[in-house]
């Protein structure tokens, strides 16, 4: 749960690094799962703007913003881009192929068991929780595109 914090934090404070606020609305809690991805997909076409990208939590919630944008019939990536958040194996067969996030699993262990060690060591209880940066790349597929303007939405 933590991660997902973590995550949603960052995407805050890097659009606004680049000047953009993130509305409230456009920021939802979910369940991590296909389903979850499929009623905030839902949730999110009923604002008034809605969005022209999608970034979700994990790959699990992407596949279901993209089962549901192939049920409200808008067109993934032309009408909406979506990026998951893992790379599970399951995100380079969807229809069209999933950008994603993907953490090194190497790297991963690793720092889990240095988290482990070090738990170990101190042996101390209620200590606040500690971070651990992790190296991620994006893995640029085809659920991506430049979003089209608002004339040509408009138009579609």
């Amino acid at each position: 749960m933590r991660s997902a914090i973590a995550r949603k934090e960052a995407f805050v404070h890097s659009m606004a690094e680049i000047g953009l606020a993130v509305p409230p609305e456009m920021v939802l809690i979910g369940d991590h799962t296909v389903e979850g991805g499929m009623r905030a997909l839902g949730e999110l076409m009923r604002l008034h703007k809605p969005p022209t990208a999608v970034l979700c939590s994990n790959d699990m919630t992407a596949i279901g913003v993209m089962r549901e944008s192939y049920d409200l019939g808008i067109n993934v990536p032309r009408d909406l881009s979506v990026i998951g958040f893992d790379d599970i194996r399951l995100s380079e067969f969807m229809t069209p192929p999933l950008t994603t996030v993907q953490m090194s699993q190497t790297e991963l262990a690793q720092i889990a068991f240095q988290a482990l060690m070090n738990d170990i060591a101190e042996a101390t209880v209620g200590d606040e929780p500690k971070e651990y940066p992790l190296t991620t790349n994006l893995i640029l597929r085809r659920s991506t595109a430049l979003a089209r303007s608002n004339s040509a939405r408009q138009r579609a």
